[in-house]
């Protein structure tokens, strides 16, 4: 008989935030996940601000755009705050099909946004307790949280079918980050947080 996946977990490092992303819940939540943090951490305090309102926009973005998920990495560094996101979404497969290689075939027929020097690459990818997925990486364009523009991030996004009754369906784990010149670094992050996605799943 097949598995129906009844739910998923991932795992980010520990520095990161987990937030809430329910319109009704998500600003409290916040507040209090910030609180948290800076009070074992003093030198945050002059990033309290920003830390908040990145964790909030972040956390409006996601809900948007479907997610079922959102961890945020929110870090300041002198007079700066770093981010990268990592969001899960249950969304239609591709085409109706959620192989690995026929998401590929899809993906590798959309042509790349923006203009300058983004880059995609389509490629397949293993997941310790998934198997073979289909995956895109590289330094896009994407809308603006507000809907004003582009934002250069670095992107990953990988396909995962779901199993069972749900094989209609994927979980896009999708990756990002405005910080470009750690290109390379955040698309290792990226993949080893993906890594540690699982389905659980009852007979």
């Amino acid at each position: 008989m097949a598995q129906a996946a009844t739910g998923f977990s991932i795992t980010v490092p520990d520095n990161w935030f987990e937030i809430d992303v329910h319109p009704d819940t998500r600003n409290g939540a916040i507040n209090t996940l910030v609180t948290e943090r800076i009070a074992g951490m003093p030198e945050l305090w002059e990033h309290r601000t920003a830390m908040v309102r990145a964790l909030r926009r972040a956390a409006r973005s996601a809900h948007a755009s479907g997610a079922a998920y959102c961890g945020v990495m929110v870090e300041g560094f002198g007079g700066a705050v770093l981010t990268a996101g990592i969001t899960v979404s249950i969304v239609d497969a591709p085409n109706g099909e959620t192989g690995a290689p026929a998401v590929m075939r899809y993906l590798k027929a959309i042509p790349n946004r923006g203009d300058g020097t983004p880059w995609r690459q389509v490629e397949q990818a293993d997941l310790p307790q998934v198997g073979p997925v289909a995956r895109t990486r590289g330094l896009e364009d994407v809308v603006a949280p507000d809907g004003a523009g582009w934002i250069r991030s670095v992107l990953m996004q990988t396909f995962v079918p779901f199993p069972g009754p749900m094989s209609d369906r994927v979980a896009l784990i999708t990756g990002n980050s405005p910080i470009v010149q750690l290109e390379a670094e955040l698309h290792d992050l990226f993949d080893a947080i993906t890594s540690t996605f699982r389905f659980h799943t009852t007979s």
